[in-house]
């Protein structure tokens, strides 16, 4: 149990409103009467800072008090580095209607008016992909304004938007992506529950202020209490006698705990903590560390009138002396809070990996085309019969090889090379069946729960059985030799927006150790095991947009499911096969990437089949090249990571220059990230590692389709 000095912004003076909350009905505050002079005292932001900097500092947010309309009143609390560095360049961009937005001039953000509207959230993301929220403050039906947070990103920073903020803000466009990539995204459920705390401490707060002014202008304090209690509806409110009876119970009690008023008076405090496995826990500590310093402050485990048990913070502070002596306590519901702050963590772990395994895999990707590129040339002019041709063949095997490592980093990194249809994740399931049971111990009993007619999956098939393959896998292993079943089902997240497919094995289960363990590349929990494994699933899951959640219970077996987004049921149609040959071509084509010995092969390649030739180590050399030969460039082969300036933003520029050229990307990582990344405009596509007929393929389809 530990003390702390201002649990959840209360003051000393303000236990006493903690005792009295029982005192007042509903329909005896209806209306407050706010004076000028009180209501700017009530928003005055000197007295707003203390709270708004811990809010800030302690979520990693901008926090910033407004009017009704929108304005500031006072300052931005901890601006965050995007928005200020945008707000740097220039001294007036447009009425947007709120400070924490960066749109475009004439556009309107409507956050506060959403939030005054709706008593409640409200959310908005602006062109740089920053995020922040706006919660009403009232006091009796009455809006007196917002708190603002966020200009955080929801999810990794896209490029291309930041780089039309810093043409429009005429911001450094290198500096604005160093800002962007130093901050850490926020989901947007997260961002909610954040916002759902500034709400109530927000009103907590504005509360404690308006009970502070009628404690100086009010003659009656029981209005007084009961509008305090107002700005803190969210929370159980109670008091109890020194022997722990509770002698007063508010409506958020009752909402929390699921007792009426007469069901708990006079009962013990120890029955909101006692229950199977829990030991009912007593005041008398508390109460006695409260009578020697005012208040205390402890987190531990409550109990529900049905039997469900919540995560609870309790504050306790001691009201009155001698015989009228209570203690009043306040307690939240921080289940969910500690569980997102949990998933937050891991999240943020697996983004961090995964941008490590992308980086590793570009660089390799880079390397393996070189290799690749030369063994090809170097096996085009040997005979069969050369002694050299075997050796270039085991070369190429080994390289395929480590061409395949690539791909499953790429997988974990979620940004793997894709072949994407749609088609019936049911249907795909049974197709395996005779795979998976070759794969599976005799002793291990399939069971399928397959839905049929569900709506279909766009992805990639062959990454799909991966998961498929894995999750089963994975499952019969559990079990181990004294048998057991895999039970694999399919189905519809609720009102069919998503399709699930759910593999649950009756083994050991995992402990929160292990648990929280399983997707780190290269984790195992058999002596032989490595490899990515489960670390591939959940890349290839992220990839295709989808969701993954894992549910175990030592000694019960583990539920794996997986959930993507669906698509209309259709009839598949089969890919045409790709040309074996590429002719012969003219003209000259741009190169650039950083990688030398990259460049030094496509240029032998290109030249031997006609092709002249122009090389750029990076995005800016790209740009200034193709702007001297302009009118004379065929194609450009662009590669998406480069330093100095990357690849969209060179294709951004050079489609400026001149907008019908060909460009081809080249990159490790899959053709649907690369769109992704630069939208429909692309116009051909390589993935790395390619040989030379690959190279010349895309080159010639990309000038075919421009002309």
């Amino acid at each position: 149990m530990k003390e702390h000095k201002a649990p959840f912004g209360l003051t000393p003076g303000a236990a006493e409103i903690l005792r009295a909350e029982a005192s007042l009905s509903e329909e005896e505050y209806s209306y407050v009467h706010l004076s000028p002079e009180w209501h700017a005292e009530l928003l005055d932001p000197a007295g707003w800072t203390s709270v708004l900097e811990t809010f800030a500092h302690t979520m990693k947010l901008s926090v910033a008090l407004s009017d009704p309309e929108g304005r500031l009143l006072g300052i931005c609390h901890n601006p965050q580095p995007v928005w200020s560095l945008a707000h740097s360049g220039a001294e007036k961009f447009g009425d947007t209607g709120c400070p924490f937005c960066l749109l475009p001039a004439g556009q309107r953000c409507s956050a506060v008016q959403d939030a005054l509207r709706t008593d409640g959230v409200a959310m908005v993301q602006d062109q740089a992909g920053l995020t922040h929220v706006a919660v009403p403050l009232s006091l009796g039906g009455q809006h007196l304004g917002t708190l603002l947070a966020g200009q955080v990103f929801s999810h990794y920073p896209e490029p291309l938007p930041l780089q039309r903020l810093a043409r429009a803000r005429h911001v450094s466009p290198q500096r604005l992506w160093a800002a962007a990539i130093r901050q850490v995204p926020i989901a947007r459920t997260t961002l909610q529950l954040y916002a759902k705390l500034l709400m109530a401490l927000g009103q907590g707060f504005l509360g404690q202020r308006y009970s502070a002014i009628l404690q100086r202008k009010l003659a009656q304090t029981s209005q007084r209490y009961r509008l305090f209690f107002d700005g803190v509806k969210d929370y159980a409110l109670l008091t109890v006698d020194p022997a722990g009876r509770i002698t007063s119970w508010n409506s958020g009690a009752q909402r929390l705990f699921g007792y009426r008023e007469g069901e708990i008076m006079g009962q013990d405090a120890c029955r909101l903590s006692a229950a199977d496995g829990v030991p009912a826990e007593g005041l008398q500590q508390p109460m006695s560390e409260a009578d020697k310093s005012g208040w205390v402050e402890w987190e531990g485990w409550r109990v529900r009138n049905d039997g469900t048990r919540f995560l609870g913070t309790s504050v306790l502070a001691s009201l009155g002396h001698g015989e009228t002596r209570e203690y009043g306590v306040l307690i939240r519901d921080v289940t969910e809070l500690r569980r997102s702050a949990q998933e937050l963590q891991q999240a943020q772990k697996m983004e961090g990996i995964g941008v490590l395994a992308g980086g590793i895999a570009h660089d390799f990707n880079n390397l393996l085309t070189g290799v690749m590129g030369s063994l090809t040339l170097i096996k085009g002019n040997l005979s069969p019969d050369d002694s050299s041709y075997s050796i270039i063949e085991i070369a190429e095997r080994s390289s395929v090889r480590a061409a395949e490592l690539v791909a499953q980093l790429l997988a974990y990194a979620g940004k793997g090379k894709f072949a994407i249809s749609r088609f019936d994740l049911s249907m795909l399931i049974a197709e395996m069946l005779p795979l998976i049971a070759a794969s599976i111990p005799k002793t291990v009993r399939l069971e399928l729960a397959l839905k049929p007619d569900l709506p279909w999956i766009e992805a990639d098939a062959s990454q799909i059985r991966q998961i498929v393959m894995n999750l089963i896998i994975n499952g019969a292993e559990a079990i181990g030799a004294e048998g057991g079943t895999v039970q694999v089902a399919t189905g519809l997240v609720g009102e069919g927006s998503d399709l699930f497919m759910q593999v649950k094995d009756s083994g050991s289960g995992m402990s929160e150790t292990t648990k929280a363990q399983i997707f780190d590349p290269f984790f195992s929990t058999k002596f032989t095991g490595r490899g990515l494994g489960l670390a591939a699933v959940s890349g290839i899951v992220r990839s295709h947009r989808g969701a993954l959640q894992v549910d175990s219970i030592p000694g019960q077996g583990t539920t794996f499911t997986v959930s993507f987004p669906t698509v209309p049921a259709g009839v598949q149609k089969p890919a045409a096969a790709p040309s074996s040959k590429a002719p012969r071509g003219t003209g000259t084509i741009l190169i650039a990437d950083d990688e030398s010995s990259l460049t030094a092969l496509a240029e032998v390649i290109l030249k031997q089949s006609g092709y002249s030739v122009l090389l750029a180590a990076n995005g800016q050399e790209a740009v200034d090249i193709f702007r001297q030969n302009a009118a004379g460039i065929t194609a450009v082969l662009l590669d998406m990571t480069m330093p100095v300036m990357g690849g969209q933003a060179a294709f951004a520029l050079i489609r400026e220059i001149r907008p019908g050229v060909p460009i081809i990307l080249s990159t490790g990582y899959s053709e649907t990230f690369a769109r992704e990344e630069l939208g429909d405009a692309v116009v051909g596509f390589i993935q790395k590692p390619y040989g030379a007929a690959q190279l010349l393929k895309s080159i010639q389809d990309a000038i075919q389709q421009a002309g």
